[in-house]
């Protein structure tokens, strides 16, 4: 059958195959032999510059230059490296390469070689130049080792935040090899020095000495390799032996002899089932149970390793080799009688209309689903299209037999299939795996097709998804928005401006603010003014704008907000920006925002409200502000001028109504300052009642006579002032020669009212009987006088008021209480 025709059986149904996944467009004219080569995971690009250990030194001054291509060969990028002495290139798990020099420095590039930050493995590795240097990932994240001349090993275990660690010192001689091993939480270093193997780990003082059992002692380790789950390792020593087995080698799985002392240019595992052994034009393939086989290659090629598989990048093609899936053995396998076998030539003698299909459906009638399954699994392990497509025609054909089995399944690996059919195009060069397609997660690959640049693809694939908006369609616009507005480009800005409004519209989710802050960034404030006038949001528009300089348009951005904290902040920047005059100028043509400004100077600043009144002609706000100033202030003369002041603004102002109660309270003040003088007791600062009423507390009636005639005060209302202040000053007999007098404004009610206040219900009682005949029962009951109650109550024949009487007794009072209920029964009362 053509589609196993690649695979080589290693061991009892282990099979491997190597298929190419792209000619490469490079176009073959490059030797890997004489380039330092570093292949980042999941199809990830490939960085390639000359080797210069590989040639002699000469004179030249020419900086190298570093080639960044796709997984195809399609280049990407290019720069020249002016830094110091490159000794290694890495890529990170987000796809940025790691440069890392021999003075210990290691810098960061993008795919487009755009420099991004850099940082150093420390004093010590500079001063002692570092002999080699290991860039390895972890699950979440990507760290550097190095091992210094002095042979001592220095560890970054995250680039992002890097935290330099030294492992402990290693014994004199030179080192043949090392490598890293990750743990769960920690990173392990291990060592081969002459024919010992030592463990180094950041906690330990020492080395520790490990004995990989060997069935014939005695060589030395030069070249080791650890899987990607970091659970396995390879050892070859120098006499070819192959040692494979557990990370902290205590399993042996099998030993091999690869027949030759030459050291191959790389080892590296395939999966977690083979080592892969690269020779100039040899590749020899050893499983883990000892069976091995080998290919023959065109060209010197690299090795990129991967979790499921290997990848060899050749001169002229790029393979992918990989064990078989156990799944596509059993469907695909010559003689197989799985279930999805023979489904699979079900479907191939029913597309003959042969009758055979029958035999083959009768076969599997009762496991059906599984059948089905299996030809969807190996469908999903299948590079060609074709071979796809055969595969889920069986699968589909025999879910006709199932009506009640789910879709999905079917659904997901059909779609799935097709993204990844999309981004193995060599045009975009992902050679994804279905496996790593799984770890890698579709918002990642949506990620890195939008780091690529791809962004027509990627919106493709979110809509063919049907992804939310904010997690597809959204995101990637507003991504190729950001990259657009840092393209150069002979169209105005505010045609780019539009440009990006027609394709982003208001899709919830983008944030004009974020690409304007990049065409900030990029030196394009124009089209940063123009980008964020599409910004709904009223508050990031308007800091956007200030950061920008654009301070009046950021002012009635807020304006037209009706935000008034979003207003106090644009006039709080303006105010520190600008200067006093300009400031004022500049809020005079917004009349919300100078009324804003003014309220807020009222507290804050009078100063600055001063001169915007003055500024403005405002004499009647000018003359308020003084009497603020005037009560403000705690001396009399100040005080008494600015009163002064306020009703010479007043008059200019024409209020006649603020210039009359100014010049009363200058009055006021004048008559208060005279009795403080003459009584030697405070009066100002209180008003024209407070200042009667402590005139009359302090007997002064003849003083509060003055004041009542000089200010016209009514005589009911300084009836009212007397008769209260005489009782809380206890002064009854004036009290009683003012009840007197013939002509009471007021009534005895107000006498009776403040005595009870007081306490005083005997000189209540006085005026009790005075009061209105309406109100005579209510005063005597205040007073306790229930006799006397009664008594009017029965001569106004009201039944109310008896009531109210009634309703006062106390249980003292049985026989009046007796005596009411009498009363209230004659029917002659009125209501």
């Amino acid at each position: 059958m053509a589609l196993i025709s690649d695979w080589t059986q290693l061991g009892d149904d282990v099979f491997y195959r190597k298929h190419e996944v792209y000619s490469m467009d490079w176009g073959g004219g490059i030797n890997l032999a004489d380039f330092m080569v570093a292949s980042a995971p999941y199809g990830g690009p490939l960085a390639l510059t000359r080797d210069e250990s590989r040639f002699t030194k000469t004179h030249q001054t020419g900086k190298p230059l570093i080639f960044i291509f796709s997984s195809s060969g399609k280049k990407i990028s290019s720069f020249k490296w002016t830094s110091g002495f490159l000794l290694t290139l890495g890529w990170s798990r987000g796809e940025d390469l790691v440069c890392v020099q021999e003075d210990g420095a290691v810098l960061l590039y993008d795919m487009f070689g755009n420099y991004q930050h850099t940082f150093n493995m420390g004093q010590e590795a500079k001063d002692t130049h570092i002999q080699s240097s290991q860039v390895f990932t972890s699950y979440r994240e990507t760290g550097v080792a190095v091992l210094t001349k002095s042979n001592r090993i220095f560890m970054v275990n995250n680039i992002h935040e890097p935290k330099t660690r030294k492992y402990p010192d290693l014994p004199g001689g030179a080192v043949n090899c090392w490598c890293v091993v990750r743990e769960e939480r920690h990173s392990n270093v291990l060592v081969s020095q002459g024919r010992d193997l030592l463990l180094l780990n950041h906690i330990d003082e020492r080395p520790q000495a490990l004995y990989p059992q060997w069935n014939e002692p005695g060589g030395s380790v030069v070249e080791m390799a650890v899987s990607s789950n970091s659970r396995h390792i390879a050892l070859l020593s120098d006499s070819g032996k192959l040692w494979i087995g557990s990370s902290d080698i205590r399993i042996k799985y099998c030993e091999y002899d690869a027949k030759s002392q030459v050291k191959p240019r790389q080892l590296a595992w395939c999966g977690t089932g083979a080592v892969v052994l690269l020779w100039e034009v040899t590749l020899e393939v050893v499983s883990v149970n000892g069976e091995a086989t080998s290919y023959y290659l065109d060209s010197s090629s690299h090795l990129a390793q991967e979790a499921d598989g290997v990848r060899v990048v050749g001169s002229t093609c790029h393979d992918l080799l990989q064990k078989v899936p156990q799944v596509v053995v059993d469907t695909l396998g010559i003689g197989s009688m799985a279930p999805g076998a023979l489904l699979l030539d079900a479907s191939k003698r029913f597309q003959e209309r042969s009758t055979q299909a029958n035999d083959c459906l009768d076969m599997i009638k009762d496991s059906m689903e599984e059948a089905v399954n299996q030809c969807l699994q190996a469908a999903q392990h299948q590079y060609q299209p074709q071979a796809q497509k055969m595969l889920l025609r069986a699968a589909l054909f025999g879910k006709s037999f199932i009506p009640e089995m789910n879709p999905e399944p079917c659904k997901k690996t059909i779609f799935t299939l097709r993204v990844l059919n999309a981004v193995r195009d060599h045009r975009v060069g992902l050679p994804l795996t279905w496996s790593q397609m799984e770890h890698l997660t579709l918002p990642v690959l949506l990620d890195r097709l939008v780091h690529r640049r791809f962004f027509p693809l990627a919106l493709e694939i979110a809509n063919f998804l049907k992804i939310p908006e904010t997690d597809g369609t959204s995101r990637i616009l507003a991504h190729w928005a950001c990259f657009k507005v840092l393209q150069p480009s002979q169209k105005s800005d505010e045609h780019i401006a539009k440009e990006i409004n027609s394709k982003l519209g208001y899709t919830p989710g983008i944030s004009y603010t974020d690409i304007a802050n990049r065409a900030d960034q990029a030196g394009r404030k124009q089209l940063a003014i123009k980008l964020i006038e599409y910004e709904c949001r009223a508050k990031e528009q308007v800091l956007v704008l200030m950061r920008l300089g654009e301070d009046q348009t950021a002012l009635r951005r807020a304006l037209q907000s009706g935000d008034t904290d979003l207003i106090y902040t644009v006039l709080c920047r303006l105010r520190q920006k600008l200067s006093s005059g300009d400031f004022l100028m500049l809020i005079r043509n917004f009349p919300v925002a100078q009324a804003l400004h003014m309220r807020s100077c009222q507290d804050l600043d009078t100063e600055q409200l001063r001169d915007i009144l003055v500024q403005e002609d405002d004499f009647l706000g000018q003359g308020l502000l003084r009497v603020k100033e005037a009560y403000n202030s705690s001396r009399a003369d100040t005080k008494l001028a600015a009163l002064q002041g306020a009703a010479e603004l007043f008059r200019r102002a024409k209020h006649e109504t603020h210039l009359q109660m100014t010049e009363e309270q200058i009055k006021l003040y004048r008559w208060q300052i005279r009795l403080e003088e003459n009584q030697q007791k405070p009066y100002t600062d209180k008003s024209l009642h407070d200042t009667i009423h402590h005139l009359l507390l302090d007997g002064q009636i003849k003083e509060a006579e003055k004041l009542r005639t000089e200010f016209k005060i009514s005589e009911k209302r300084y009836w009212w002032l007397r008769v209260v202040a005489h009782a809380q000053a206890g002064h009854w007999d004036e009290l009683a020669a003012l009840a007197k007098n013939k002509k009471n404004p007021i009534g005895f009610e107000p006498f009776v009212e403040v005595c009870l206040k007081t306490g005083n219900k005997l000189e209540a009682q006085k005026y009790a009987s005075r009061v209105k005949e309406e109100n005579k029962v209510s005063c005597l009951i205040k007073c306790g006088l229930l006799e006397e109650a009664t008594k009017i109550a029965h001569e106004q024949r009201s039944a109310s008021s008896l009531a109210e009487v009634l309703a006062a007794c106390g249980p003292q009072h049985q026989a009046l209480q007796s005596r009411l209920q009498q009363l209230l029964s004659d029917p002659s009362l009125k209501s």
